[in-house]
C-alpha cells in the first residue's frame, strides 16, 4: 500500500502548473466621498467667512454609479478682537485613507494638503473654538505637505508640517500670535451636489468637468501607494486656470483634477481615487471697491474592491506592449500589473524567472521578468510538427518532432497533445538531445506551452517521465496540497475495505 501511495504524490506532482486568470463576479465596492468648501472675503466693513461640507459612505456594484446628495453651507460676520498669543501642542496622524488633526490652539479653520506635481485637497473646513480633533479623507503618494490654516482675522496663520508614509504620528508645541475672533452666524443654505459615477478607462485619455470648466488629460502608468503598500497604477491629471493681475487688480483661479486608477493580482482593479480641487484669489484694491476673496473647494472619493488581491512587490519594471507601456510587479502573491495578466509561470533562465503574457489593450505579448528588474520580450513563433518513434535509453517512444525558426533571444511555441500521458521535452544541440528544465513547459487549454532560448528542433516525448519537477506556483498550492491529501485518503479508504 506504501509504495501505491507515494506513487500517487508523484503522479500528481509531476503534473504542470501555471497560474491563470479566472472570471469573477461583480465584486460589491465600498465608496467614500467627501466635499469641503472654505471662504473667506474681506471688505473695508465687514469680514466674512463661509464654509461647507458633505460626505458619505456607501457600497455598490459599480463605479458607473451617479449619486445627488444635500448639504450645509455655513455664513458668519467674522469679529475681529485683539491680537493674543496661543501655546499649546497640535498633533497630527496619518492612515492610508485620511488624516486627523488635533490642535490645542484655537480658530483653526482649514486644513489642507499639497504633493507638488500631483495632487491638491481640502482634508477639512470649519472652525474651532478650543481643543479639538477634525479629520477628513485624504491620499497622497510619497510625501506630502500639511497646511494648517488658522483664522487670524482678516487673513489666515499656516502651520506646515512634512508627512511621508513611514510615519503615522507628527507633534509640535507652538504659539500662534492672533487676532482674537468671533464667528456670528449671518446664513446658512441647503445645496446640492451631484457626484458623477464615471471613472477612468484603462489606458485611455480622461476627461474632466467641474463647474463649467473641462480639462482632457493623457494616462500615466506608475506605481502609487495603495492601503500601506504600492501597487501598479494609472495616473491622469490636469490643470485649468487662469491668471489677471494689474496695479489695482490681482486674480489667480486654479482648477487641479487628479484621478488614479489602482491594480493588482492579474491586473483587477483594486480601487481608484477621483479628486478636483479649485482655489481663487481675488484682491482689487480700487477707489470705489476694496475687496479680497480666498477661497478654496475640495471633492474627493476613493473606491475600494474589498475582494481585490495585492500584496508587497519583490520586482517591478515597466514594459512596452504594442507601444503601450505596462507596470508589471512580482509578489508572492502573484503578478499585479496595469494591464491584464493572463497568465504567469515560473521559468528557469540562467537562475529562477517569470514568464508573464500581459494585455494592454486588444492584443497582448509575453515577456520574461527577472528578479534584478530587468527583463526580456518573448517572441511567439508557428512551429512545425510531426510524429515519429525515437529511441532514448534503449526503450521507444512516441515523439512529436517539432521544428521551429526565430532569431529571438527567447521563444515561445505551443503544440497540441499528441497522446494523454506523461511527457517531456527535449532540445537538439550541439551535444545531441537535451531535457529542457519541466519549469520551461506547461500545459495551457489543452495546449503544450515551451519556453526556451531557441533551438531548431525540440522532442515532445510521451511516456517519458521528466527527471526534474515542475515548482508549483504559491497561489496554486493549497488546491494541489488537497487534492493529493484527499486522493490519498480515498487510496487508503479502498484498500482497507480489500482487506
Amino acid at each position: 500500500m506504501r509504495s501505491k501511495i507515494l506513487l500517487l504524490i508523484t503522479i500528481l506532482l509531476s503534473l504542470p502548473t501555471l497560474a491563470l486568470v479566472a472570471n469573477a463576479s461583480s465584486p460589491s465596492l465600498y465608496v467614500m466621498y467627501q466635499q469641503y468648501s472654505s471662504t473667506l472675503q474681506i471688505t473695508p466693513s465687514h469680514i466674512t467667512y463661509k464654509y461647507s461640507s458633505s460626505a458619505y459612505n456607501t457600497t455598490m456594484s459599480s463605479t458607473n454609479n451617479e449619486r445627488t446628495i444635500m448639504y450645509n453651507s455655513y455664513s458668519f460676520n467674522v469679529n475681529e478682537g485683539p491680537l493674543t498669543n496661543y501655546t499649546g501642542q497640535v498633533s497630527v496622524n496619518v492612515n492610508p485613507f485620511g488624516i486627523s488633526v488635533t490642535s490645542q490652539i484655537p480658530q483653526l479653520a482649514r486644513v489642507l494638503l499639497v504633493e507638488p506635481g500631483l495632487i491638491d485637497e481640502v482634508v477639512w473646513a470649519g472652525f474651532t473654538n478650543s481643543t479639538t480633533t477634525v479629520k477628513g479623507l485624504a491620499y497622497f503618494n510619497n510625501t506630502a505637505t500639511l497646511v494648517l490654516q488658522f483664522l487670524n482675522g482678516s487673513s489666515f496663520a499656516n502651520v506646515t508640517f512634512a508627512i511621508s508614509h513611514s510615519q503615522i504620528t507628527y507633534q509640535k508645541t507652538l504659539t500662534l500670535l492672533l487676532h482674537k475672533v468671533n464667528l456670528t452666524m449671518t446664513g446658512e443654505l441647503q445645496l446640492s451636489v451631484t457626484v458623477q459615477g464615471t471613472y477612468p478607462q484603462r489606458y485611455s485619455k480622461m476627461e474632466f468637468n467641474y463647474e463649467g470648466i473641462s480639462a482632457e488629460a493623457p494616462y500615466n502608468t506608475s506605481i502609487a501607494y495603495y492601503n500601506g503598500t504600492y501597487v501598479p497604477a494609472m495616473i491622469w491629471s490636469s490643470e485649468a486656470g487662469g491668471l489677471l493681475s494689474t496695479e489695482v487688480t490681482n486674480l489667480q483661479g486654479n482648477v487641479d483634477f487628479t484621478d488614479i486608477e489602482f491594480f493588482g493580482v492579474n491586473g483587477t482593479f483594486v480601487g481608484s481615487l477621483d479628486n478636483t480641487f479649485s482655489s481663487i484669489y481675488f484682491s482689487h484694491q480700487g477707489l470705489i471697491i476694496n475687496l479680497t476673496y480666498n477661497s478654496v473647494d475640495s471633492r474627493i472619493r476613493i473606491v475600494i474592491n474589498p475582494t481585490a488581491e495585492y500584496a508587497k512587490p519583490s520586482v517591478s519594471t515597466t514594459v512596452s506592449v504594442n507601444g503601450s507601456p505596462a507596470v508589471v510587479v512580482i509578489t508572492n502573491q502573484g503578478v499585479e500589473s496595469t494591464a491584464n495578466v493572463n497568465l504567469y509561470h515560473k521559468v528557469e533562465v540562467s537562475g529562477p524567472a517569470t514568464l508573464v503574457y500581459v494585455n494592454t489593450t486588444t492584443n497582448g505579448g509575453y515577456v520574461t521578468i527577472f528578479p534584478n528588474g530587468s527583463y526580456e520580450y518573448v517572441s511567439q513563433v508557428e512551429p512545425s510538427v510531426t510524429i515519429s518513434n525515437i529511441s532514448m535509453g534503449g526503450k521507444t517512444y512516441t515523439a512529436q518532432i517539432v521544428n521551429v525558426s526565430s532569431s529571438s533571444k527567447y521563444v515561445i511555441f505551443n503544440v497540441s497533445m499528441a497522446k494523454n500521458e506523461t511527457f517531456a521535452v527535449f532540445k537538439e544541440s550541439s551535444n545531441g538531445m537535451v531535457e529542457l528544465n519541466s519549469n520551461n513547459y506547461f500545459i495551457y487549454n489543452g495546449k503544450i506551452v515551451v519556453f526556451d532560448d531557441p533551438s531548431m528542433t525540440y522532442y515532445v516525448v510521451y511516456g517519458y517521465q521528466p527527471s526534474s519537477q515542475s515548482s508549483v506556483c504559491s497561489n496554486l498550492l493549497p488546491i494541489i496540497i488537497g487534492i493529493i491529501v484527499v486522493a490519498i485518503i480515498a487510496v487508503i479508504l479502498a484498500l482497507r475495505r480489500r482487506r
